[in-house]
């Protein structure tokens, strides 16, 4: 954010930017960094190795920014958030007036998977709006695919170009938390499920699960997939539409389960990305704590109803949905 435009701003300044080369990102980068040098504020930046080492030799004294490795930082958007949250407090109890933070968050274009971040960057809009955070969200225009694009252009109400212009975005939907790329299916849905219960018990559901998950994954990952499918299965009696559908694949290095409801799911944007004690599904607090995990936990929302998704184990090759 420059001086003119932090005049009287005093909450979340969240700000994407498109760069086409090595020259375009520090264009873009650059004087965001330098300018909260400048000014005393902690700049943390959560880039891959490359980049990183890229904005080091641009500056004149690397150790004035605290460097975040991003694969640590971005394991899951609900941890992300806690994550960073954690971050600017500690920051702001010591004193800072603003911090500024700049990451990369995953998508297809580099390397990752952009499930789930696309309610990550909506997201932010509310969870930080009061707070003093100036994050810059910067993406590969060469890599980047057009539905995350679409998604990150919908979800930043300000853009930054390469000549250091900050505009007010003109595709800005707000806080509806309606820009999202679909789901990818799993391979194994297409497939016939090792378990399918119908109206099961939460009891039930474990059990069902330990039975096929048992070896399939460790046991830390598993106890997670259990806490996961107990709290999916007790939100969907609870909220959901009947009947609740619980289906089970099991590979030899992965595991896959889906509990379906024909309901609409919850329609807070939120939901699974912070605590929610408001959330008219359910509290929210277990469906924060399953995003939380070393798991991949998705909700899923179709015209013939609404899933959580729960996987572990060997990541495989997306397919359409």
């Amino acid at each position: 954010m420059s001086a003119e435009v932090l005049d009287g701003f005093t909450g979340y300044f969240h700000e994407a930017g498109f760069y086409a080369s090595d020259a375009e990102f520090r264009a873009l980068i650059m004087p965001f960094v330098e300018e909260g040098i400048a000014a005393g504020e902690p700049v943390v930046i959560c880039y891959d190795e490359r980049k990183s080492d890229l904005l080091r030799s641009w500056l004149d004294d690397p150790s004035t920014v605290t460097f975040i490795k991003g694969g640590s930082m971005y394991a899951t958007p609900a941890r992300a958030i806690s994550a960073w949250q954690r971050l600017f407090e500690r920051h702001v109890a010591a004193g800072a007036r603003r911090v500024r933070l700049a990451g990369d968050v995953p998508h297809a274009g580099n390397g990752g998977r952009f499930e789930g971040w696309d309610r990550y960057e909506s997201a932010l809009n509310t969870v930080w709006d009061e707070c003093p955070v100036d994050s810059l969200c910067l993406y590969d225009a060469a890599t980047i695919p057009g539905p995350v694009r679409d998604v990150v252009e919908r979800t930043h109400p300000r853009i930054l170009t390469a000549d250091n212009t900050h505009t007010t975005n003109s595709r800005y939907e707000g806080r509806t938390g309606k820009a999202r790329v679909p789901v990818s299916a799993d391979p194994l849905e297409a497939t016939t499920p090792d378990v399918e219960l119908v109206n099961p018990s939460a009891a039930e559901a474990r059990h069902a699960l330990e039975r096929s998950g048992r070896g399939v994954v460790g046991d830390h990952t598993l106890g997670d997939l259990l806490f996961g499918i107990s709290e999916a299965v007790t939100n969907a009696r609870l909220h959901g539409v009947p009947p609740t559908i619980v289906r089970i694949w099991a590979t030899g290095d992965r595991l896959v389960a889906d509990i379906q409801d024909g309901g609409h799911g919850p329609a807070d944007p939120l939901a699974g990305l912070v605590p929610r004690s408001s959330a008219t599904f359910g509290t929210g607090l277990g469906l924060w704590v399953a995003h939380l995990l070393d798991i991949d936990a998705a909700l899923i929302y179709t015209a013939d109803g609404f899933s959580v998704r729960l996987r572990a184990g060997r990541d495989p090759a997306p397919v359409g949905r």
